[in-house]
């Protein structure tokens, strides 16, 4: 019996491990690190939910059509208001990213997703094993355990513990913060109510514990002027302590009277100031990230992108300059490149697509019109009207891919799993993408009064997003960006402004001026402050539950020794001391962590108790006569003794003293006599 025990374990164990694919590195690529989130989807349950999907790279690239069966099936899982605004976003994708024309002259869609319910999780055969483990108690098997206090394994885990607490709290001790351009700081009052630490007067909590907000230097100058004398092109750059952004920005619609820009893009590379690397171990598997500075300029971003351009970490970025100074264009066309040079490099854009995978390069094509031969296509892009950012910056192609910069990997949120298994180093460099446009012109027709500026995640799943079209309605968390000029130069072009920069994650406040040597003249040069606080979630928030667990938890063992209370109450003066001890050493954390509705949540209950504990002490004590009365350090004493169970606290009375009962042994005076 014990033979075709073990001998079915070990068929379900391989199983497993067959179905797992231990070497297949792109098995576990499924991560949503989308800059939004759908509404009515968990923030936490929902990202959770994506990565037990697999395979959303391939060694194709991407696989979009699984990533929507992935984030369909888990919405169906996370609820009905979920699936609701899945299902329009998943619409829209399939309409426009998915859907072709046939040779009979209909339409069809190159994806089979089922927008209210399809997906493909984890193999069933992980359940299987478990099963069979849970089943099969006797059976051996080499399972990991957790090592014996007294073994040096464990000493090594609490020490490994204390240095990985250590270095999180140390971490970016290498690190100089910016300095500030202006003198201005945020209002302290202000900050509370815009990251809802304090709403209607009620102080709400930092469950973060950030208390100072971050300060992110910015400056921005200008490269190409347009002829009708504004600023067309220029350049981003914004750092601190966690990362480094450059970029360029492109005006792509002027305003009707040409006197500003109406509408522009920005594309950046945000690289992480932390190299990181996989160290295995007897353990498992750890990642070890340390401080590293990795500055960005116009040289290291222009290096970048040729590197990406070579079919490297590619979301768009090909021998195509898009990105270069010179290749503006604006709604009047603007500057273009020679026919000649111009047909290459789009051909060689082109043939760069379909090296890397010639199915999806033929739908794109044909959803966009164009011929499905390169060739032909090549010659049709060349005659159309070409935006800044053009249609394929948005739509990854080859992100799975990483490339070398010395001897670290290149790497970004799509191929981090990848990267781990073939490279023994990393860095995190993300692209960003903004679109900005101008919503209120000032009085006088000369600038831009308010705009507002929206992002868009390029990476996996970013196909659910990609899109002209609102999805406001259907989606949370994008970062908007909201601008107002408050001040003007005596030719009325914007010489300051304010911006208001909000997520679901954090609050952002900025401010920027030019400097008194011209706003709108060539190598201008504008510099912002921008501070930023981690925004407060409701008290149920799922990031929060944890925190509360953890506080019920500490006051439910502060208050447990009521359960020792006694008729003399002994034992209850001493549940008292210890239970509000413990109570006053928690209230400052709770309240300031979780803020008053938390206090009232964690702790409401607790307190009743303490409250009503003392007034039955109360009524205890005025009962024994004054003159019965023992000393509070006796009755202390003795309550200890009757809460540790080492006997019972009733006070003695006069007169109980009881004569010691005979004892048939002889005692010394009997023996004497008897001598």
């Amino acid at each position: 019996m014990a033979e075709s025990v073990a001998a079915l374990a070990a068929a379900l164990l391989l199983l497993a491990v067959s179905q797992q694919g231990c070497e297949d590195i792109y098995r576990l690529t499924c991560v949503w690190h989308s800059d939004l989130n759908i509404r009515g989807c968990s923030y936490y349950g929902y990202r959770g939910c994506i990565q037990n999907c697999h395979y959303c790279i391939t060694n194709q690239g991407p696989d979009e059509c699984g990533q929507m069966k992935c984030a369909a099936l888990c919405a169906k899982q996370d609820g009905s208001e979920c699936l609701t605004n899945f299902k329009a976003l998943c619409d829209i994708a399939l309409e426009e990213q998915f859907k072709v024309n046939t040779t009979g002259g209909g339409t069809a869609y190159t994806c089979d997703v089922n927008c209210n319910s399809s997906g493909r999780l984890a193999p069933s055969s992980l359940l299987l094993l478990l099963l069979g483990v849970l089943w099969m108690p006797s059976l051996s098997l080499p399972l990991p355990s957790m090592p014996s206090p007294s073994s040096g394994r464990w000493r090594y885990a609490v020490g490994f513990a204390v240095l990985a607490m250590s270095a999180t709290m140390l971490q970016g001790c290498g690190c100089v913060e910016p300095t500030a351009h202006l003198e201005w700081r945020p209002d302290g009052d202000s900050f509370n109510q815009r990251t809802e630490r304090m709403v209607d007067g009620i102080w709400r909590g930092i469950p973060s514990w950030i208390w100072h907000p971050h300060l992110e230097s910015e400056d921005y100058q200008c490269v190409t002027m347009h002829s009708n004398g504004f600023c067309e092109v220029w350049t981003m750059h914004e750092w601190n302590c966690g990362e480094h952004d450059f970029g360029v920005c492109k005006c792509h619609e002027i305003a009707t009277n040409g006197n500003y820009c109406k509408a522009w893009s920005c594309h950046a590379l945000e690289a992480d100031q932390q190299i990181c690397e996989l160290r295995r171990d007897d353990d498992g598997e750890t990642v070890s990230c340390w401080y590293s500075p990795f500055h960005m300029n116009w040289d290291v971003y222009d290096a970048l992108l040729e590197r990406q351009s070579g079919g490297a970490l590619t979301t768009g970025e090909t021998v195509y300059r898009w990105w270069s100074y010179g290749s503006a264009w604006s709604a009047d066309l603007g500057r273009r490149l020679e026919a000649d040079q111009e047909a290459a490099l789009i051909g060689d854009y082109l043939a760069y697509l379909e090296k890397w995978n010639t199915t999806a390069l033929q739908t794109e094509l044909q959803h966009a019109g164009l011929p499905t031969k390169a060739a032909d296509a090549s010659r049709r892009l060349q005659t159309s009207t070409l935006d800044w950012p053009p249609l394929f910056a948005y739509n990854p192609a080859a992100r799975h891919v990483h490339f070398w910069w010395g001897d670290v990997c290149i790497v970004n949120g799509d191929n981090t799993m990848i990267a781990r298994r073939t490279c023994a180093r990393w860095r995190e460099i993300e692209t960003e993408i903004q679109m900005c446009r101008c919503k209120t012109e000032n009085y006088n027709g000369k600038s831009c009064a308010e705009w507002t500026c929206e992002e868009r995640d390029v990476g996996l799943f970013s196909v659910l997003f990609r899109t002209k079209q609102s999805i406001d309605q259907y989606t949370l968390g994008v970062e908007f960006e909201s601008y107002r000029c408050t001040g003007y130069d005596i030719d009325g072009n914007c010489q300051s402004w304010e911006g208001d920069i909000e997520s679901l994650e954090e609050v952002e406040w900025s401010k920027c001026f030019c400097p008194p040597s011209g706003c709108q003249s060539q190598d201008a040069v504008w510099l912002c402050d921008e501070w930023e606080l981690p925004k407060t979630r409701d008290l149920f928030y799922e990031g929060h539950i944890g925190g509360l667990i953890a506080f019920i938890f500490a006051e439910c063992f502060c208050s447990c020794l009521f359960f020792k209370a006694d008729e003399a109450g002994d034992a209850l003066l001493v549940a008292s001391v210890a239970s509000w001890c413990g109570g006053l050493i928690l209230l400052p954390f709770l309240v300031l962590t979780y803020g008053f509705y938390g206090f009232l949540f964690c702790g409401g209950f607790f307190w009743f108790i303490r409250i009503m504990g003392c007034c039955c002490l109360i009524a205890t004590t005025i009962k024994i006569p004054k003159y019965e009365r023992p000393s509070n350090k006796v009755r202390m004493q003795r309550g200890a003794s009757k809460i540790l169970g080492r006997g019972g606290s009733r006070s003695i009375q006069p007169g109980e003293v009881k004569e010691p009962e005979p004892s048939n042994e002889p005692t010394n005076e009997t023996n004497n006599v008897n001598a």
